[in-house]
């Protein structure tokens, strides 16, 4: 019978819930399999053994020493991007970058642009806390958000409403201790997002916490299905892991029209309106139909996701007229119009005046 080295710490959570989803897929096909659930302190034990698979978490840091002398089929998964994984082993890694997404796809959707990121001190270090942070800031400063960096002077300055995403449900719960302790509103002042589900920090925060929804249940499934995978078309693979929605919850939430959906659409259309994306460029990411994402979108916002695309657009060209010297022309491709013709067009069909006549009365008040 074949043999599966598990590398990870099953006294904790997240470790445990991976392991279900090794096992429930292991069940699902059927496989005969022993597995054995092992500890880096026997590295000479786990040596001298022939594995047929290994799957070991690669945030441990002493993961990396024994790693590369398994000859096996060998799988690691991280909770961050891994720079230089070891040769002939797959990869599985959180995409943080889709964290960000949905973080800020809610802020969107509640009309917050005033965000910030936050991570408890002893999360400095962490090598996924500065990953959530980076793209976090990236994306942030590509939508125009107004991006804090310091997240306990802004609400000291009263930025509010203020987003945050939190590099962990710990720091969520800990930044809302802070607020509630200073009497700042939360969510209609200040807005946490956390990361993980962390059932444990949820638990005792002084609210239910909002948090993307990194399910290590499916994780555990995705490194089987990546091991097998691999072994079967004799090649290394890097692949990563998306979260499947956020949890919103009263830490974000006041309102009841809420919707990962139309969050999902949100991000997805700051961040590309100026591609001359259409409708159904919306539908493919979303992968909803006309139908469904117009009935949301109405829900949450009034508005069609085609009129609310439209509005994006003429917003952002009137901030161009206004703030920029830019061409006609270079404003209409920045907006996401095929040339300016068509911005005129639309000006005047919905003004009565031209880019250039709303432009030249900025510059005579």
């Amino acid at each position: 019978m074949n043999k599966l080295l598990l590398l990870i710490d099953t006294r904790f959570y997240y470790d445990r819930e991976i392991l279900k989803g090794i096992k429930a897929k292991i069940d699902e096909y059927q496989l005969k399999l022993t597995i054995a659930i092992e500890s880096i302190e026997h590295a000479d034990e786990i040596l001298s053994e022939q594995w047929d698979y290994v799957i070991a978490d690669f945030d441990k840091g002493d993961r990396h020493r024994i790693i590369p002398r398994l000859n096996s089929n060998v799988l690691i998964y991280s909770s961050y991007a891994i720079e230089h994984p070891p040769e002939s082993v797959s990869t599985l890694v959180n995409d943080n970058e889709q964290f960000a997404c949905l973080a800020l796809g809610q802020f969107l959707q509640n009309d917050i642009h005033n965000v910030a990121f936050y991570m408890e001190p002893r999360e400095c270090n962490a090598g996924w806390a500065n990953e959530r942070k980076q793209t976090f800031d990236n994306h942030a400063n590509r939508l125009e958000f107004k991006y804090f960096e310091n997240v306990k002077e802004a609400i000291a300055s009263r930025q509010f409403p203020l987003g945050v995403y939190c590099a962990s449900d710990r720091s969520a719960r800990k930044l809302v201790n802070f607020c509630t302790e200073r009497n700042i509103a939360v969510p209609t002042q200040v807005s946490i997002i956390g990361t993980d589900c962390d059932d444990a920090e949820r638990s005792i925060s002084p609210l239910p916490l909002s948090s993307v929804n990194h399910d290590p249940y499916m994780l555990g499934q995705r490194c089987m299905d990546v091991l097998l995978k691999a072994k079967r078309f004799k090649r290394v693979l890097h692949e990563k892991f998306q979260p499947a929605s956020l949890m919103n919850k009263k830490s974000t939430q006041e309102e009841i029209n809420q919707d990962h959906i139309v969050n999902k659409a949100l991000y997805y259309l700051h961040n590309n309106f100026h591609f001359n994306i259409k409708v159904q460029q919306v539908l493919d990411y979303c992968r909803v139909s006309r139908k469904t994402l117009d009935n949301r979108f109405i829900k949450c916002k009034g508005v069609s996701v085609h009129q609310y695309l439209a509005t994006l657009r003429i917003l952002k060209s009137k901030k161009l007229l206004r703030n920029s010297k830019d061409s006609i022309e270079s404003i209409a491709l920045q907006c996401g119009y095929p040339n300016q013709s068509y911005l005129y067009q639309i000006y005047r069909k919905q003004f009565d005046y031209t880019p250039c006549e709303y432009r030249q009365g900025l510059n005579a008040m």
